[in-house]
């Protein structure tokens, strides 16, 4: 029960607790083992439900709960990325080269597509999987005609290169496939990330139509709890638009091993 210190004249119940990205993942309807979410919000946290067993990591990633229901405990596997949505906020506080995020799109679409510049973006070490405080960004694979367009691209890919790299590991520690990941954040909107993300992943990526994953999933948890509606409700409500892979395996691998390269430059 609360009051919120003495906001309330009366005290209120509190029938659902959940963490930022705990909720997202609720919010996302990811509650069956396997089920994927990636936020992309200044950095990306990136969680799979892997039941109610908790599942030990070897591949330096972080085992945690989920949720607690009706007494029974669910588990996730977490990853979290330091800089996702901030390398485009750096492309243009810092390097000036956009002047609105939403440029990016276009800019990543007109760049060369042959152009192999990777941009590591470790401006505060690297996060999982590698917990490498002492890694510094990097830019390689320039040539004299990278221009503005293609590090703006390699910017973005940098966001989705990382968030593979998790989701890529936790299949390993769970022995299993993702089919789908289901994503959220304001990066969400930019196509060419979305494309490229669901190019290296292998599989569908779904957009929800709404933005809040999080205080969706808290209010998904206390309407639950007060039995305000069922599971079939929830999975009623959210809409969502996909994307399919588009890219060769054999081109995937390629990028994923140059990407591989680069970051094994720093993470020394």
């Amino acid at each position: 029960m609360t009051d919120f210190e003495g906001i309330l004249n009366h005290q209120i119940p509190i029938y659902g607790v959940l963490g930022d990205s705990q909720a997202a993942l609720f919010g996302q309807r990811c509650t069956n083992f396997g089920d994927v979410k990636s936020t992309y919000g200044t950095g990306s946290s990136i969680m799979m439900n892997i039941g109610s067993k908790p599942v030990k990591s070897s591949n330096g990633l972080i085992t945690s709960v989920a949720w607690r229901i009706n007494g029974q405990s669910n588990y996730v596997l977490e990853g979290n990325v330091n800089y996702s949505g901030a390398v485009i906020k750096w492309l243009k506080d810092d390097l000036g080269l956009i002047e609105h995020s939403a440029e990016t799109e276009e800019m990543a679409y007109q760049a060369n597509k042959s152009d192999k510049t990777y941009l590591v973006p470790a401006f505060t070490g690297l996060g999982a999987p590698y917990w490498n405080d002492d890694a510094t960004g990097t830019i390689v694979g320039m040539t004299r005609k990278t221009r503005k367009n293609e590090v703006v691209k390699a910017g973005l890919e940098s966001i989705a290169y990382q968030i593979n790299d998790i989701l890529q590991l936790m299949k390993k520690d769970t022995g299993g496939q993702i089919n789908i990941l289901k994503v959220d954040g304001g990066a969400t909107s930019n196509n060419y990330l979305m494309q490229f993300q669901c190019d290296l992943l292998q599989a569908t990526v779904k957009i929800p139509n709404v933005e809040e994953l999080s205080v969706l999933g808290a209010v998904f948890l206390a309407g639950l709890q007060l039995n305000l509606y069922d599971e079939k409700v929830l999975q009623a409500a959210i809409e969502y638009r996909s994307f399919e892979p588009k890219m060769s395996i054999n081109e995937c691998n390629e990028k994923v091993q140059g990407w591989q390269k680069t970051v094994s430059l720093i993470n020394i």
